[in-house]
């Protein structure tokens, strides 16, 4: 299949029905608007359309000169097993390769494998806050 990839942020509504798509939006509690600020203040993110319809996203935290992390890698379930999160992955990457930064990943256990193909290798143990973050007002 021949799907579109594009810098630009993608309609909020599509960037929540996606990650809805991918039962994200019930851990993350977020509203389209917070989860739209999040993609827009990311150091690099990219998004993969088929026509009109957000099928896929990912993005890189970063302070743009040591470190980046990439996150929010998710594809539409009906899309999966094409490709699709992994030329993501490759296009992040290569982003992040140009700027000379060194790239990081966290992944649940049950995607290390994914992950592990693609050329990323364990590194370090992952740790997270214990509790739920609440919304800042």
């Amino acid at each position: 299949m021949n799907y579109r990839f594009s810098e630009l942020a993608p309609e909020p509504q599509a960037l929540f029905d996606l990650y809805d798509s991918v039962q994200w939006n019930e851990f993350l509690q977020l509203s389209k608007e917070r989860l739209f600020q999040a993609i827009e203040q990311s150091w690099y993110a990219i998004h993969v359309y088929d026509d009109e319809k957000l099928i896929g996203t990912g993005r890189v935290i970063s302070d743009g000169v040591i470190n980046a992390v990439l996150c929010g890698i998710a594809v539409h379930p009906d899309y999966r097993r094409q490709g699709i999160g992994s030329d993501i992955v490759r296009g992040l990457v290569s982003k992040c390769r140009e700027s000379r930064l060194h790239i990081q990943l966290f992944c649940t256990e049950d995607k290390a494998d994914y992950y592990l193909h693609l050329g990323f290798e364990t590194f370090a143990v992952g740790m997270k806050e214990q509790g739920n973050v609440e919304e800042a007002e």
